[in-house]
């Protein structure tokens, strides 16, 4: 599964999904928070007949993080709606799935239950 492909599938879980996964973890883990959480806003764009040209459909509400583990791995988290900790609990899964010695245990234990749930997807937006 690619980065954009676990991405996706963070920003569309149930965050208690997430909050359970986090417990699983042992001993926790602590990160540093480089951006947010924070709510902004992001203008969706659509096509006339999907291939026409483009033009501004309106605007959704979007909350992001990036937060740095071990001082190592940067996580990032966008999720549609108002939910911090969701973004927050997405940009951790992020980066600590970018560690070589949690992948395939988080590949193994947390990802097949979102995908079960969400189904597989490509990205957020």
């Amino acid at each position: 599964m690619s980065r954009e492909a676990w991405i996706g599938l963070l920003g569309n879980a149930d965050p208690a999904d997430l909050e359970a996964g986090l417990e699983g973890l042992e001993g926790g883990c602590e990160y540093a928070r480089i951006t947010g959480p924070e709510t902004g806003m992001l203008m969706v764009q659509a096509r006339a007949d999907g291939s026409g040209s483009r033009f501004n459909l309106g605007e959704i509400t979007v909350s992001k993080c990036i937060l740095e583990v071990q001082g190592k791995f940067m996580g990032s988290g966008w999720v549609m709606g108002s939910d911090l900790r969701h973004a927050e609990l997405a940009a951790l899964f992020d980066a600590l799935l970018q560690d070589p010695a949690l992948h395939d245990r988080l590949m193994t234990t947390l990802i097949p239950g979102l995908e079960e749930k969400n189904g597989p997807v490509g990205s957020v937006f």
